[in-house]
C-alpha cells in the first residue's frame, strides 16, 4: 500500500496569538515596574542602597518560592523538551511589538513616572501579600488530627503492590506489558471484565504503575461517576484527555483542537440579544477531520495515550450506551488505546437497553481479560495478611484486629470449607470482607470479649450476613424471636420425639425460597436453624455447651437466638455470669490444679450476681465431675462445705442456694467421693464406694473431718442443723433419687455382707439407721443434754446468717457475722418464712417416726442405739420439745414457739374434702411430726396460759413458705383440734389404767 502525504495543516493562529499577547503584556508589566521603581528611588533618596538591594532580593526570592510551589520549573522543563522555537519567537515578537508601540503609550508612561512614589511600595506590598498568602497557608502548622474512637475500613482501591492482598500484581504486570507491546492503532480496545468488588480499579492501578514507567505513555483515567449526569460524555472525555496530556507534555495547540471538537459535538448554538435570537452554526469541518487534527498532535508530540474508562457497569443501561457511543466516536485516535472496566452480567441486566450495551461491547472490545478472586487468597488474608501494616486493614489498631481474630479465623475456615462456594456471593471479594469487618466494628465486637461468651462464631457470622444482605428476613427473625418469644425459626422438641425438630412453617419457608431461586438466603437459614444440617434430629441428649451456644435454641431454658439478635442490633452482650463459657473455663482451671476457692473469689464470682455465678459453677462442676482427680474432688467437697455459710437460706423464686448446694454436695460424694485402685471413679465396687461413708462419718483417713461434724460446728448455728437434716433427707433411698453410690456406701458401711439390691423398703431401713443415730447423738449432745431451746436459738440467729454474704478472698470460709450481700434487709415475709421453715424442718426430721413412704424415713423411727426400730429417738424428741422448747415453766415465751409450730402446720381445704374454704387445723397435719398423745397432755396441762397469751397476741402473724396467718383468725380452729387431742390423750391414759 502506497503511503500518501497528509494535507498541510492550517497555522495554529490561536496559539501564536496567545503567545504574542503574552510577550507584549509581559514586557509592558516590566516597563511599568521599572517606571514605578525609578520614581520611588528618585523621590525617596533617603532609602540606603543596601535596603533597596534587600527589597529587590526579597521580592525575587518570594517570586521564586511561589514559582517552585506552583511547579513552574516542571512546566518550563516540558516547554524546553518540546523544542518549540517557533513559540519562543512568537513571544519575542510580542516583546518587540511592545517596544514599537511604546511611543503610542507615552502619555500613560509619563503619568507613571510622575506618580506618587508611594505607589511602588504599595504595589510591592500587594504582590507580596498575594504570593505569601498561599505559602503561609500551605506551611502553617496544623493541629494534629484527633484519632476517631471507632476505626472503619474504607472501600479504597490499592495503589501499589505492597497493598496487594489478592496476589494480582503479577497478572496486572503481564496485562500492562501486553497493552504496551500491542502498539497504538485505531480501534484497539481492551476490556477488563469482573463482578463488583473483584478489584478492577485496583488492578488498573497496579497496571498504571507499569505504564507510567514509560515516558512515552500518558494514562487518562475517565471517571464516569463524576460526569454521568452530563449530556455529552464524548465532550467530557476529550476534555479529560486534553488535561491528562497537558500535565505531561507542552502542547499548547492541543486545547484549541479540543475546543473545536467540543463545539462541533454540540452543534449550533442559540444566542439571544435584545429580544432577537441568533443561531450560530459550526464550521463545515467534519468530526473526522478534527479527530485527525487531534491525532496529528499526539503523533507529533510522540506520546501514546492509554484511556481507562472505569465503573462502566455502575451506570444505567442508557447512560452506558452513551459512553460506549462516545468511546466509539473517538476510536480514530490512532495514538490512543482504550481500557474498559465493567461487569458484563450487570450491563446485560436482562432488558433491552442492557442487551444493546452487551452488543456494543462485543462489537468493539478487541481483547477481554476476566478477573477472579480465589477464596484461598481471602482465607490467607483473614488468617495472616491483615497483620501486615501495609495491608488494607491498617487503619484498624492491631489490638482491635486481634480481638476480632476469632471471628475472622472462623470466616477464613468457612472459605476453606467444602461449602465455601455457597458463601462467595456474600464474602467472595475484598469489598464484601471489608463490609463485614466494618459491621463487626460498628457492633463493637472487640469490646464484647467473644471468647468469654457462648456465641458460636459460625452462627454469629451467618446472622451477620443475613443482617447485611437480607435485612427483610433478618427483621422477620428479630420480630419472631425476641422479647421472650419463640417463632418458627428456633428448633423445638416435640412430645415423644427423640431429638429436635423444625416447625412446619420453617420447612415451608425454605421450600418457598428455593422455589423463588433465593438459594443463598435459604442456605443461610438452613445453616442456622435446620436440624438436619446441624445434625440435631436424632440426638436426644445434647451437650450443654451446644445447647447454650447454638443460635437455633431459643426456648425458656436457652434464649441463645435472642442474645445473638440483641448483639447485632443493640450491641448488647450478655453478662459474664449469664454465659456457660465462664463456668466451663472455671471448671477447666480447677481440673488443671487451680484451687476452687481462688476461682470463687475471682472478680467474675464476686460481682453483684455472685450468688447466681456460684450456683452455676457448682452445677457445671458437678455435671463434669466424673473425670476429676481425687485431689481435685476432695478440694471440691471441702470447699463446698466451707462455702455453705456464705450462701443465702432465703428462697428467691426457687430453693435457696444453700439448700441447692446440699444436693450438689451429695452429687459430688456420689460421683467422686470415692476412688478405685487406679485413682479414678469408674469401678464403683462395694469396696471402693465405702469411702463415701468414711467421709460422712469421719472415719479412717477422714477422722476429725466427717461431714456430719463439719456441717454442725458451733459457728454455723441452727442453719448448720438445717443443712444436716437436708443432707440426711436426700440420702434416704425411698425418695427415689439417683445417688446410688451414696445409698450403697451407707448400706455396706453397716453390714459389708448386706445386699444393695432388692425392694427399696428393705434397703432404706438399714441404710438410714446408722446415719439417723449419729445425727440424733449430735443433736442430743448439743441441745437436749444442755437443755438449749432450738426454737429460741433460731429466733436469735442474726439476719446475715440467713442472707449469706459475698465470699472474701482473704476469708473463703466466710464467718456468719459478715456483711449482707444485698446491703439491705430481706423483706420481713421471706425472712420469717425462712425462720419458721428451719424450725419445722429440723424438728420434723428428728421427731418423725413414720416408716419409709417415698418422702424420706424420719430419725424418730429408730432407736437411739442398736438395731431396733422402736421409735426411741422420737420419744426423746417429744420429751425435749414439750419439756424444753414449748414448756412455759421454763419461759413463758415458749408458748409462742408452740403456737407458731401449730400454725405452721395448717391444712389447705383445696387438698381436702372439707367444705371450708382456706386454711384449717387438722389432727393429722397439726402435729408436725410430734406425738399426738404428748401434744394432748401438753395442752391439758397448759391450755389456760396458752389461750391467754394467744388471744392477747391477736395481731401477731406467722409467715411460712406457703401462707401467712394471723393469730386472731386461726387460733380458735387450732384450739379446737388441741382439745380433741387432749380428750384422746386422756381417754388413752384411762384405757391404760384399766388394763
Amino acid at each position: 500500500m502506497i503511503a500518501t502525504k497528509p494535507a498541510m495543516k492550517m497555522p495554529e493562529l490561536q496559539v501564536y496569538a496567545k503567545l504574542l499577547a503574552t510577550g507584549f503584556i509581559g514586557a509592558e508589566v516590566c516597563r511599568v515596574a521599572f517606571y514605578l521603581g525609578a520614581n520611588f528611588i528618585q523621590k525617596a533618596p533617603g532609602v540606603p542602597a543596601w535596603a533597596r538591594v534587600c527589597i529587590v532580593l526579597a521580592g525575587l526570592l518570594l517570586c521564586l518560592a511561589y514559582s517552585i510551589e506552583r511547579d513552574v520549573h516542571n512546566v518550563a522543563g516540558r516547554m524546553a523538551r518540546s523544542f518549540r522555537i517557533d513559540l519562543l519567537v512568537a513571544i519575542g515578537v510580542g516583546i518587540w511589538a511592545n517596544e514599537l508601540a511604546s511611543p503610542w503609550l507615552i502619555r500613560v508612561h509619563a503619568v507613571l513616572m510622575q506618580a506618587d512614589p508611594r505607589w511602588a511600595p504599595t504595589v510591592l506590598l500587594l504582590l507580596c501579600t498575594v504570593l505569601l498568602s498561599p505559602l503561609v497557608q500551605r506551611y502553617w502548622p496544623r493541629p494534629e488530627r484527633t484519632p476517631p474512637q471507632l476505626y472503619f475500613v474504607a472501600d479504597e482501591e490499592i495503589g501499589n503492590d505492597a497493598e496487594d492482598v489478592l496476589a494480582s500484581e503479577v497478572q496486572a504486570r503481564s496485562f500492562a506489558e501486553t497493552v504496551l507491546a500491542s502498539g497504538a492503532h485505531a480501534g484497539l480496545v481492551f476490556g477488563v471484565d469482573g463482578p463488583w468488588g473483584v478489584g478492577k480499579t485496583s488492578f488498573i492501578n497496579l497496571a498504571e504503575r507499569h505504564w507510567e514507567a514509560d515516558d512515552k505513555v500518558i494514562v487518562c483515567r475517565f471517571e464516569l461517576l463524576r460526569y454521568a449526569s452530563e449530556p455529552d460524555l464524548a465532550d467530557r472525555l476529550i476534555r479529560d484527555l486534553s488535561a491528562a496530556i497537558q500535565r505531561r507534555v507542552f502542547a499548547p495547540e492541543f486545547r484549541p483542537a479540543v475546543s473545536r471538537y467540543s463545539r462541533l459535538i454540540r452543534g449550533k448554538a442559540d444566542v439571544s440579544f435584545l429580544g432577537f435570537k441568533l443561531s450560530m452554526e459550526p464550521s463545515e469541518e467534519t468530526i473526522e477531520e478534527l479527530l485527525d487534527d487531534i491525532d496529528e498532535v499526539l503523533r507529533r508530540i510522540r506520546r501514546r495515550v492509554i484511556i481507562v474508562v472505569d465503573d462502566l457497569d455502575r451506570l444505567d443501561a442508557k447512560t452506558t450506551n452513551s459512553v460506549l457511543f462516545a468511546t466509539r466516536r473517538t476510536l480514530r485516535l490512532s495514538q490512543a488505546t482504550y481500557v474498559l472496566c465493567y461487569d458484563t452480567e450487570v450491563l446485560a441486566g436482562g432488558n433491552d437497553e442492557g442487551s444493546r450495551a452487551r452488543e456494543f461491547l462485543e462489537k468493539f472490545v478487541t481483547v477481554k481479560l476476566s478477573l477472579f478472586v480465589d477464596s484461598s487468597s481471602l482465607r490467607d488474608f483473614l488468617q495472616r495478611d491483615w497483620q501486615r501494616a501495609d495491608k488494607q486493614l491498617g487503619s484498624i489498631p492491631s489490638d482491635t484486629m486481634v480481638k476480632l481474630g476469632a471471628v475472622l479465623n472462623e470466616l477464613a475456615s468457612i472459605l476453606g470449607d467444602t461449602i465455601a462456594a455457597k458463601y462467595l456471593p456474600l464474602v467472595g471479594d475484598l469489598r464484601k470482607v471489608k463490609r463485614f469487618v466494618n459491621a463487626m466494628l460498628l457492633m463493637q465486637i472487640e469490646k464484647s470479649k467473644l471468647g468469654r461468651t457462648d456465641f458460636n462464631k459460625r452462627d454469629l457470622i451467618n446472622l451477620m450476613l443475613l443482617h447485611l444482605n437480607y435485612p427483610g428476613m433478618f427483621r422477620r427473625i428479630y420480630a419472631e424471636e425476641t422479647d421472650s418469644r419463640s417463632g418458627i425459626f428456633s428448633v423445638r422438641r416435640e412430645h415423644g420425639q427423640p431429638g429436635f425438630t423444625n416447625s412446619l412453617e420453617f420447612s415451608q419457608l425454605i421450600e418457598y425460597l428455593m422455589k423463588e431461586k433465593q438459594e443463598t438466603v435459604g442456605f443461610l437459614l438452613k445453616q442456622l436453624f435446620d436440624v438436619e444440617t446441624l445434625e440435631l434430629g436424632d440426638r436426644g441428649a445434647l451437650d450443654e455447651a451446644v445447647q447454650s451456644s447454638r443460635a437455633c435454641f431459643n426456648s425458656d431454658s436457652y434464649r441463645n437466638l435472642e442474645g445473638y439478635l440483641r448483639l447485632i442490633v443493640r450491641f448488647a452482650t450478655p453478662e459474664p455470669q449469664d454465659t456457660y463459657v465462664l463456668y466451663q473455663e472455671a471448671v477447666e482451671n480447677v481440673t488443671k490444679g487451680e484451687p476452687i476457692s481462688s476461682v470463687l473469689t475471682s472478680p467474675d464470682f464476686q460481682s453483684a450476681r455472685w450468688e447466681h455465678a456460684h450456683d452455676q459453677f457448682w452445677r457445671v462442676l458437678v455435671n463434669q465431675s466424673h473425670d476429676l482427680m481425687p485431689s481435685v474432688a476432695g478440694d471440691a467437697i471441702d470447699t463446698l462445705v466451707d462455702y455453705l455459710p456464705c450462701y443465702p437460706s432465703i428462697d428467691q423464686g426457687d430453693r435457696a442456694l444453700r439448700q441447692r448446694s446440699i444436693y450438689s454436695l451429695l452429687r459430688l460424694l456420689d460421683r467422686v467421693g470415692w476412688k478405685d485402685a487406679a485413682g479414678r471413679h469408674r469401678e464403683n465396687t462395694p469396696e471402693n464406694v465405702k469411702e463415701v461413708a468414711w467421709r460422712i462419718f469421719g472415719e479412717l483417713t477422714y477422722t476429725g473431718k466427717g461431714l456430719l461434724q463439719r456441717l454442725t460446728t458451733d459457728d454455723r448455728g441452727v442453719l448448720g442443723w438445717n443443712d444436716l437434716m437436708l443432707f440426711r433427707l436426700q440420702c434416704s433411698q425411698d425418695r427415689q433419687g439417683q445417688l446410688y453410690n451414696v445409698y450403697r456406701a451407707l448400706v455396706i458401711h453397716q453390714d459389708p455382707d448386706a445386699s444393695t439390691t432388692g425392694p427399696i423398703y428393705d434397703l432404706v431401713l438399714p441404710e438410714m439407721r446408722r446415719l439417723s443415730q449419729e445425727i440424733f447423738a449430735l443433736f442430743k449432745r448439743t441441745y437436749i443434754d444442755q437443755q438449749r431451746n432450738f426454737f429460741a436459738e433460731v429466733d436469735r440467729t442474726p439476719v446475715d446468717s440467713f442472707l449469706g454474704r459475698v465470699p472474701s478472698p482473704s476469708d473463703p470460709k466466710a464467718p456468719t457475722n459478715g456483711q449482707s450481700v444485698r446491703g439491705a434487709p430481706t423483706p420481713a415475709e421471706r425472712l420469717s418464712a425462712a425462720v419458721s421453715g428451719v424450725k419445722s424442718f429440723v424438728i420434723y426430721q428428728l421427731s418423725n417416726s413414720r416408716p419409709p413412704n417415698q418422702s424420706g424415713i424420719g430419725c424418730g423411727y429408730y432407736d437411739e442405739n442398736g438395731q431396733g426400730d422402736g421409735g426411741e429417738i422420737a420419744r426423746q424428741m417429744n420429751e425435749y420439745a414439750f419439756g424444753v422448747c414449748f414448756n412455759p415453766d421454763v419461759h413463758e415465751a415458749n408458748v409462742f414457739h408452740f403456737l407458731d409450730h401449730c400454725l405452721s402446720h395448717l391444712s389447705n381445704s383445696f387438698f381436702s374434702d372439707r367444705d371450708e374454704v382456706g386454711l384449717f387445723a387438722s389432727k393429722g397435719e397439726l402435729l408436725g411430726g410430734l406425738d399426738p398423745k404428748a401434744m394432748g397432755r401438753y395442752w391439758s396441762q397448759h391450755r389456760e396460759l396458752i389461750r391467754r397469751h394467744g388471744l392477747a397476741a391477736g395481731e401477731r402473724q406467722l409467715v411460712t413458705f406457703n401462707y401467712t396467718v394471723l393469730y386472731r383468725e386461726n387460733l380458735a380452729d387450732v384450739f379446737k383440734v388441741l382439745e380433741e387431742l387432749a380428750d384422746e390423750a386422756t381417754a388413752g391414759e384411762a384405757d391404760s389404767d384399766k388394763r
